[in-house]
């Protein structure tokens, strides 16, 4: 009886470990499933994302698109029958510039994150400049200017800020931001480009010694580009 005792409890530990193996094997299983399903479900995410992103770039392209048509349309034009029609014809650089601006602003609300909308707040500051709504201007290039200096827009927006605080009585401001331009090592633009630009508004401050040593820095250290011949000229007067 003892020894059929012992045999009956050993098998009955026996039983214990596979059942705690087969409840082990079994709850690892679902680890696994559970794995592969978060697995499934993120792939499914990054790709809907993937597409959505896609859709959102192409969306915001074909915006901007229409608005550079109407941006670069011809104005009070006569169309000549045996030319392609163009798409947009304004009767006014006023009509052309505020339909241009709508697509711009609407590409900057609704699109908010992608290359597009960069370009698109510098195009609208651009239009509203046209437009001669000067505080409009400012606000969308101060907005446009907030890209990597390996953006062109980084050095466009700031020329274009600097044209218009010049235009506007403020060459100061003209001053500090084509300083800005110019801190990059590595500009995007001619250097001795965004130098005359600082120059001029050296002259305009009335910093008459600072636009002298800026346009001689051009002369010196740039001798081959055309735009020394401008600066030469400057300081022969």
């Amino acid at each position: 009886m003892t020894k059929l005792h012992r045999r009956d409890l050993k098998q009955d530990e026996v039983r214990t470990k596979v059942a705690e193996a087969v409840k082990s094997v079994s709850l690892h299983g679902r680890e696994v499933v559970y794995i592969i399903l978060a697995v499934v479900a993120v792939a499914g995410i990054a790709i809907a994302w993937f597409f959505y992103e896609r859709s959102q770039q192409q969306a915001s392209q074909d915006l901007l698109g229409t608005g550079l048509e109407k941006f670069n349309a011809p104005v009070a034009q006569q169309v000549d029958p045996n030319m392609p029609k163009p798409a947009y014809n304004f009767n006014s650089e006023t009509e052309k510039y505020t339909a241009a601006v709508k697509d711009f602003e609407k590409v900057a609300a609704d699109y908010g994150n992608t290359p597009a909308a960069d370009m698109a707040r510098y195009l609208s500051g651009v239009c509203y400049f046209y437009l001669k709504d000067y505080g409009k201007a400012e606000q969308n290039l101060k907005q446009s200017v907030k890209v990597s200096d390996r953006n062109i827009l980084y050095y466009q927006s700031r020329l274009a800020l600097a044209d218009l605080y010049n235009k506007t009585n403020r060459p100061q401001q003209a001053i500090d931001v084509l300083n800005e331009a110019l801190k990059p090592s590595k500009a995007q633009v001619p250097k001795e480009f965004l130098l005359l630009q600082l120059a001029q508004s050296y002259e305009k401050a009335g910093k008459t010694k600072e636009a002298k040593d800026t346009y001689q820095k051009i002369v010196t250290e740039y001798k081959e580009s055309p735009v020394s011949f401008e600066a030469q000229q400057k300081l022969n007067e």
